[in-house]
């Protein structure tokens, strides 16, 4: 970076994030100017006159993203970078189209925030601003705050603006489609046709058809000329999943497609052109079928310019509450009932779960339990059984709530009399022995474990035989 200091502003109304990014760019040699709120620096822009801005998005009165669509406009070669603890895909991509330098979420590692910067500083000769895109209410809903989501976020921001290949590689019901959308819906062909088509899905004899179109008479059954998903596409975005199923020779076509930009429909002469986004996706291994001929090495290097690799659910935990929440809503109000929820023991079932089928699995069971739960607030018994049986947390919770409870009702009825005398029998015998156990023995130790006196342990246990 040049020994000329460069001036950066900081924008955030958190007093102690000020202070922590001041001292750390001073110390990197930064000339410093911290504001707590956007009108404190645009009421004598010309004169504070910045290198860069690091700015909050929510602050009092004017907002990041709103300071940042002002200051674009007048001021295109300034290097704005955005921060927040509140990141979602609509926040993320609008801060970038709008002409973020980059988008940081809190809490965020200094060293990497100074890295940012100082690139910010040294590229600054190029000109960031970018052609604003309408924003739109219609984003296809992608939930989640996990850290393999904010990077998710920014990579579609990034993707969007351009015409690049995209590769999405993820487990089945990852939700590789969704992120493909968003990427079209926030690009300029977002008014353009986005046609998703699972390769893996249609006979291999009909494929060819499917995507090139064919003319009439071309083989038998060809009535009359048919019009490609390719051509249907034109100008706009095609998504192709499960190209790992595609056979070679469609795969050869394709290829001529992604150089040339033009095909030939079945049986036909002409060449048509078309300016379509190809973006692909996958849940297999593409270099493994190249190494095994089933693949085309010089395709999978066309289509993997950009990959976006999607985490399954069971790695963004703390996802699921979020994404629960939010389809036990969709259907409540698509199926018109009552909206419920889950108890905490329902919640801790899910979190736990592996969901080997992921988004679209849990989506299936929120379905399940807004029609069939008879409650408003969903337990572990309203579960399916499944998922039930493959979580650790049921030896925790329905051990000493469901089956306890079941046990009281098959050994007593209506005419029993004092039966917590007989429970609480059975409940410190239990407790003695696990202390006893995970004190190997010990009984000075066990009864430090139950909170108890050495006297009390030793009566109880006596008491216990007797």
């Amino acid at each position: 970076m040049s020994s000329i200091k460069k001036h950066i502003c900081i924008l955030d109304d958190d007093k102690s994030i000020r202070w922590v990014l001041e001292k750390a760019f001073q110390k990197e040699n930064f000339m410093v100017s911290s504001f707590p709120d956007a009108e404190s620096i645009l009421k004598d822009f010309d004169t504070i006159n910045p290198d860069i801005i690091l700015s909050d998005i929510r602050m009092p009165g004017i907002s990041g993203i709103d300071l940042m669509d002002k200051l674009k406009r007048e001021y295109p070669h300034v290097p704005i970078i955005i921060m927040t603890a509140f990141s979602d895909l609509e926040t993320t991509v609008s801060s970038l189209q709008k002409g973020a330098y980059e988008y940081l979420t809190k809490p965020f590692d200094i060293d990497n925030v100074i890295k940012i910067v100082k690139n910010a500083c040294e590229n600054n000769n190029l000109n960031y601003k970018k052609t604003p895109l309408n924003n739109t209410n219609e984003l296809p809903k992608i939930i989640g705050f996990s850290e393999s989501m904010q990077f998710i976020y920014k990579s579609i921001g990034k993707i969007s603006r351009t015409n690049v290949e995209v590769l999405i590689l993820g487990d089945t019901g990852t939700g590789k489609e969704l992120i493909a959308k968003a990427i079209h819906e926030n690009s300029a062909r977002k008014h353009e046709p986005f046609i998703a088509i699972n390769t893996g899905a249609i006979p291999t004899e009909l494929l060819e058809s499917e995507l090139f179109g064919h003319e009439k008479g071309s083989f038998t059954g060809a009535y009359s000329q048919r019009i490609g998903r390719f051509e249907q596409a034109s100008e706009g975005t095609l998504f192709l999943d499960e190209i790992g199923d595609m056979p070679m020779d469609v795969q050869t076509r394709l290829l001529r497609v992604l150089q040339d930009g033009e095909f030939f429909r079945v049986g036909g002469a002409k060449s048509i052109k078309v300016q379509t986004r190809i973006i692909t996706a996958t849940h297999k291994n593409l270099q493994k079928l190249v190494d095994e001929n089933l693949f085309r090495e010089d395709l999978l290097h066309r289509i993997n310019a950009i990959k976006i690799e999607l985490p399954n659910l069971k790695d963004r935990k703390t996802d699921i509450p979020e994404l629960t929440n939010y389809f036990m809503k969709k259907y409540c109000d698509e199926y018109s009932v009552k909206y419920k929820i889950l108890d905490e023991g329902a919640k801790k079932i899910f979190v736990k779960y592996d969901w080997p089928g992921n988004i679209r699995e849990l989506q299936n069971v929120c379905k399940y339990l807004s029609i069939m739960s008879p409650n408003d607030k969903i337990k572990i018994n309203d579960l399916p059984e499944n998922i039930v049986k493959e979580n650790d947390y049921l030896n925790e919770e329905k051990n000493w709530g469901v089956i306890l409870e079941s046990w009281i009702l098959n050994r007593f009825d209506g005419n029993s009399k004092n039966i917590s005398k007989e429970i609480d029998n059975i409940y410190h015998s239990i407790l003695i022995k696990s202390s006893l156990k995970l004190s190997k023995g010990n009984k000075t130790e066990a009864a430090k474990i139950l909170g108890w006196g050495r006297n009390t342990i030793a009566n109880k246990m006596k008491s216990s035989k007797d």
